[in-house]
């Protein structure tokens, strides 16, 4: 058992758990940690550890372990974590950001342009086609339109979609 000091932090809807670096193992943590019946419960993990080229490193890890390239509501929390009164770099795997505290809890990323915008693509789902949408904004997102979303397994064909060799993340995992 180690003692293990975090903030639970919430930007845009999304919930993470913030804390500093020093600890091994980081994936099995995170899924630990995030579960929401058995952890502290969250979306993410933030972690935050010094930089040789930007004010600090962010690293993103799902509530699943695998480590994501960036997340902009994550930079939001982490900028306002570390409390900085300018503006700051933050590096992570999707490249270097910029941040300030705008406002007492008001916080601003520069994000880049979205990109490798893709519209109604097919991609096969559980044995069957469906239209897919793609754009990466730092992040990949896909969205798929749908009716009868109370009747859909979300949980189910989002984890399809998620893991579809169409979308597998393109992370580079070195530890910089």
């Amino acid at each position: 058992m180690i003692k293990l000091n975090f903030t639970k932090m919430v930007g845009a809807g999304n919930d993470f758990i913030v804390i500093d670096a020093g600890l091994k193992d980081l994936s099995a943590l995170a899924k630990r940690l995030c579960d929401r019946k058995t952890g502290i419960g969250a979306d993410g993990m933030l972690v935050l550890e010094k930089s040789k080229i930007a004010d600090f490193r962010m690293r993103i890890f799902n509530a699943d372990g695998s480590e994501a390239e960036m997340c902009g509501n994550g930079l939001r929390c982490a900028v306002l974590f570390r409390g900085m009164k300018r503006k700051v770099k933050i590096e992570t795997i999707a490249g270097i950001y910029e941040g300030e505290i705008a406002a007492k809890d008001k916080v601003k990323v520069k994000m880049e342009e979205p990109r490798d915008l893709k519209l109604n693509f097919p991609i096969n789902v559980s044995g069957r086609e469906i239209k897919a949408n793609f754009i990466n904004t730092g992040v990949p997102h896909t969205v798929v339109f749908v009716e009868g979303l109370d009747k859909i397994n979300v949980d189910s064909i989002g984890s399809e979609i998620r893991h579809h060799d169409e979308f597998k993340p393109k992370v580079c995992r070195n530890n910089r």
